[in-house]
């Protein structure tokens, strides 16, 4: 029987939600989840029936970690990992594997996302099983490729090869990966029906993410090694040297794409991971008019003449909207948000132009 342990990342701050999601409230933390749940509440949940608790690990950083412990009441606080500081993802799973490999040597990793919307529980469970026996053999990461549905640019994406000979069902080999394309790039990849979205889920064990990061990143490799050695003996002084001398890159860049052994699994699963309020319409139905409407605590909303509007409101407030079209519509605390769908990727650059501003109320 595979040992299997999970990592779920959850450190990320998620500003495409602003201003739902603040620095001490990412958007893994909000209640977009089936059932009003948070997005990290319902990732343990689809974790639990093939997860045993104690195997199962939160990573965060400082910023998050009290709002994180006040909503996972029940999780195990030995079992939150926190960052010292921002590195990226690369050094955020070396921390991670290398906390994992000290308490548990034999150990299969999961990693996963804490904000995403995957459905069914069933066969998500089934997919992991099968992806932590093609990963039990200690050299292959395994990650989840799922199949576009449309022409995504903000997802990589993975060309699968032929399946490999004597892995589990559906397992195959990855001839490439490819970044995030430009829109005519992906269409041409969703057209060919030969790739798959990238979807951030991968399983591993150390030795397959060290042997990887000697490829892909020796300085890297140098500084896992180094906070495996220290979790070991306890010394966290030397955990969090080890780890802020490891370079900031990204765990597709630094390990994944330079992998000696790697496999891809198609993941036949509803997928959404989110990435903005426009996919709000993965969690909740659109009304005759096109209007998808989030409301939570005691909000309420109110539309004339309203179409293909996005809303999502907290708190005793009532949103109205009278003859309008393609809008988001957020009101949040002490900030209300209004902007055409075609300019919700551009968040990133308001929420810049607040912190230029020095409004760190709002952020």
């Amino acid at each position: 029987m595979v040992n299997l342990h999970a990592v779920i990342m959850a450190g990320g701050s998620g500003t495409r939600f602003w201003p739902a999601s603040r620095q001490d409230r990412p958007k893994q933390l909000l209640p977009l989840a089936p059932g009003g749940k948070t997005l990290i509440e319902a990732t343990v949940d689809r974790l639990a029936p093939l997860v045993d608790p104690e195997h199962l690990w939160i990573v965060t950083n400082p910023t998050q970690v009290d709002r994180l412990k006040s909503i996972m009441e029940s999780f195990d606080e030995s079992q939150v990992i926190v960052e010292p500081e921002p590195r990226d993802t690369a050094a955020c799973i070396g921390l991670s594997v290398a906390k994992l490999e000290a308490a548990d040597p034999n150990a299969v990793v999961a990693i996963v996302p804490s904000d995403h919307v995957i459905t069914p529980t069933e066969r998500f469970v089934d997919l992991l099983r099968r992806g932590a026996e093609v990963a039990s053999d200690g050299r292959t990461i395994v990650l989840f490729g799922v199949k576009p549905t449309r022409p995504a640019t903000g997802f990589g994406y993975i060309e699968p090869g032929a399946p490999i000979e004597g892995a589990p069902e559906g397992a195959r080999e990855i001839l490439r990966f490819r970044e995030k394309p430009n829109l005519d790039t992906a269409r041409e990849f969703v057209t060919s029906g030969r790739f798959l979205w990238n979807s951030g889920i991968f399983l591993m064990t150390a030795q397959a993410l060290l042997t990887a990061m000697d490829v892909g990143s020796p300085a890297l490799a140098k500084a896992t090694r180094a906070m495996i050695d220290a979790s070991r003996t306890g010394d966290q002084a030397a955990v969090q040297a080890a780890f802020c001398s490891a370079p900031r890159m990204s765990v597709d860049y630094a390990v994944m794409e330079k992998a000696p052994h790697a496999a891809v699994i198609e993941a036949d699963l509803s997928w959404s991971d989110l990435g903005s309020f426009l996919a709000l319409d993965t969690i909740a139905t659109p009304d005759k008019q096109g209007n998808v409407c989030r409301l939570m605590d005691g909000a309420e909303a109110t539309m004339l003449d309203a179409r293909d509007c996005v809303v999502y409101a907290e708190g005793e407030r009532t949103v109205a909207l009278l003859g309008t079209h393609d809008l988001v519509c957020v009101a949040v605390d002490d900030a209300v948000l209004v902007c055409p769908k075609h300019r919700i990727d551009d968040m990133k650059s308001l929420v810049q132009k607040l912190r230029d501003e020095r409004r760190e109320n709002l952020l």
